[in-house]
């Protein structure tokens, strides 16, 4: 997947959750994620999240397919 079209799905995941990435990033970047995904993404989601985030190995498999972690953000909310 290339820059633009991993774009392209971050910018539908947005649309359809009602998250702005560019706020997600900004959290992330001042340490402070935790307090974003509990204020924007439903307790299950948060909680899915926090165990995928947790588990090494579960982790790499997500991040290695970008789609597939859009798709678990938009299943989310």
């Amino acid at each position: 997947m290339n820059n633009d079209e991993l774009s392209r799905l971050m910018k539908q995941a947005q649309n359809k959750t009602g998250i702005d990435i560019n706020k997600m990033k900004e959290a992330s970047d001042k340490g402070q994620l935790d307090d974003f995904v509990n204020k924007n993404l439903s307790s299950q989601a948060t909680a899915q999240l926090k165990n995928v985030l947790s588990n090494k190995e579960a982790c790499e498999k997500l991040l290695s397919t970008p789609q597939e972690l859009m798709k678990k953000l938009m299943e989310g909310k």
